[in-house]
């Protein structure tokens, strides 16, 4: 009886899957339609290199588009290869990637090393402020239409003077003007967000050849998934990072392309071939999802797209029962016809409610199939709602974090520095802005300026790290290493001088002088303290 030799990393693959896996020697484009385990072809890919060809896992790169994406990755990895082989793969989403690139090299084009990642909600913030600063009245102009056309320009590698050399009606004219002011408060506030990760890394490796040569050359192999949603920005990385070998292998599907609102290009995929002539397709039609009724509806939709790469899936699962289309008459009707479905499918099909979805396209849209449902006493669960770190209380405490780490955050300050409220109001946070703005600083060295006025006043008792002749400007090292200097109490009196000019009154002036202390009560601690006890000292400290 013969023993069988073929690799164990093979053997659960159907044959389209392993032709994509097998085929590792120059560009390769895997068409891969819902549901026909692309996923699995780009985790056993790896392990066919790591474990068959013997390829060192650091030389491989692999790219995906979320976080949950790249975990589900990194697991069928480690589960193929092993945990220790597996953890020298780069995997990861693509800004995760670039982060860790700017943070090694990106201080040679100015990006500093520890710097803040802005979220959509900072982006928002850092745009109104931008507005306001240009004179702009936020309810003429949406503040958030303005980061819109910036997040696109960027993604299309456009900065603010790209984009000025293109500005045609007066939207754009604005949009021109506060982008510049944008990129300057970033810069102030040592922040990053989201579409300069990429933007950043493509310029570090077109100024820097040498960094460009140590990743290119590093990367035997570049995995990229869900092709059909990169944008410019992050084909040129793809292209750049196979620069070297050449061994690229995208995963997508022209069909499922559905981010061009955030300026994802369909061309690249489309296009793919016209890059890289030499390029290897494999289609990857067998669907282990759904019914063929399914698929064959689904079909009938796709094909009257003229944008797309001719494929026709099938599957070996039973046929299924016939598509139903309802049209309703308000979303009331909606609701009454989707709550009788469920119970009809409950009472003559046998299913338990919880074999049944209700799927939405928007929000507000499960408002009525929610009430229908309580009314006729059908339990259900609602999925998603607020995302974790998307719920306020833990917004402000990744803020604390952010200003401990990066003081110059005004973005995460102007977030914090009444939350819990001090009886520091909205005018005074107005001034605060104002005094920075002129002073060209960020709020916290307005709020170490009004210390150092304040120091000799017996209603504070104030004791902060500066010292008394040290008034933190923007000429100054960055956050980091201010606060790295030692803490020294003078023992000499200090001279009176007179008050900085600033408009506050002495209720204000105490409640700011509070917050400052504590801020740096927890600046100082965050030297010796584990991250744990550092969030509990901010719980704690600030009463939240």
């Amino acid at each position: 009886m013969g023993t069988s030799t073929e690799s164990p990393v093979l053997e659960a693959l159907n044959p389209r899957q392993r032709e994509a896996v097998e085929q590792i020697d120059g560009p390769l484009l895997i068409l891969a339609g819902p549901g026909s385990g692309k996923t699995r072809v780009i985790a056993h890919r790896i392990a066919y290199l790591v474990r068959e060809k013997d390829v060192r896992p650091r030389r491989i790169l692999a790219v995906t588009f979320t976080n949950k994406a790249a975990r589900e990755m990194r697991d069928r990895v480690f589960t193929l290869v092993g945990e220790d082989l597996g953890r020298d793969i780069t995997l990861g989403t693509f800004h995760a990637v670039c982060s860790r690139i700017l943070r090694i090299d990106g201080e040679q084009i100015g990006v500093p090393r520890n710097f803040t990642i802005y979220d959509d909600s900072d982006q928002l913030a850092a745009v109104k402020r931008a507005l306001e600063d240009q004179g702009v009245d936020p309810r003429r102009i949406a503040p958030r239409a303005v980061l819109s056309a910036i997040s696109r320009a960027k993604s299309e590698l456009q900065g603010p003077r790209e984009f000025a050399a293109i500005v045609a009606d007066y939207f754009q004219e604005v949009t021109s003007r506060v982008f510049l002011r944008y990129q300057d408060l970033l810069e102030q506030n040592e922040a990053l967000d989201f579409d300069d990760i990429l933007l950043k890394t493509v310029e570090l490796f077109n100024e820097r050849e040498d960094v460009l040569e140590k990743y290119a050359d590093r990367y035997l192999y570049v995995h990229i998934d869900e092709f059909q949603d990169t944008n410019i920005a992050q084909y040129v990385l793809a292209k750049q990072w196979a620069s070297r070998h050449r061994n690229i292998c995208v995963v997508g599907d022209p069909d499922q392309s559905i981010y061009t609102w955030r300026s994802a290009d369909i061309r690249n995929i489309l296009n793919f071939e016209h890059d890289f002539a030499d390029a290897r397709i494999v289609i990857l039609d067998q669907n282990y999802r759904s019914t063929q009724t399914i698929l064959d509806s689904a079909h009938s939709v796709i094909a009257l797209n003229k944008q797309r790469k001719e494929k026709n899936l099938w599957t070996e699962n039973p046929g299924g029962g016939p598509v139903v289309l309802h049209e309703s008459y308000d979303e009331e009707d909606e609701a009454l016809f989707v709550v009788e479905e469920i119970k009809r499918l409950a009472a003559d099909e046998s299913l338990a409610h919880h074999d049944i979805a209700v799927m939405y396209r928007t929000n507000a849209q499960s408002r009525p199939v929610e009430e229908a449902l309580v009314r006729r006493g059908i339990p259900y669960r609602l999925v998603g709602g607020t995302r974790f770190y998307e719920r306020r209380e833990v917004k402000d405490l990744l803020a604390y974090l952010r200003v401990i780490q990066n003081p110059f955050d005004a973005v995460a300050m102007m977030r914090i520095i009444n939350r819990p409220g001090r009886g520091i109001g909205d005018k005074t946070l107005s001034e605060i802005n104002r005094l920075a703005r002129e002073r060209t600083v960020p709020p916290y060295a307005v709020l170490q300026m009004i210390a150092d006025s304040e120091r000799d006043s017996p209603e504070y008792g104030l004791d902060f790290p500066a010292g008394p002749d040290q008034t933190l400007d923007p000429a100054r090292p960055t956050p980091s290493s201010v606060r790295a200097e030692p803490v020294e109490a003078s023992e000499q009196p200090r001279p009176s001088r007179p008050r900085a000019d600033h408009p506050f009154q002495k209720r204000t002036v105490g409640a700011l002088m509070r917050f400052l202390g504590l801020l740096n009560e927890l600046i100082a601690l965050s030297h010796t303290a584990s991250l744990s006890q550092l969030l509990d000292a901010v719980i704690d400290r600030t009463d939240y």
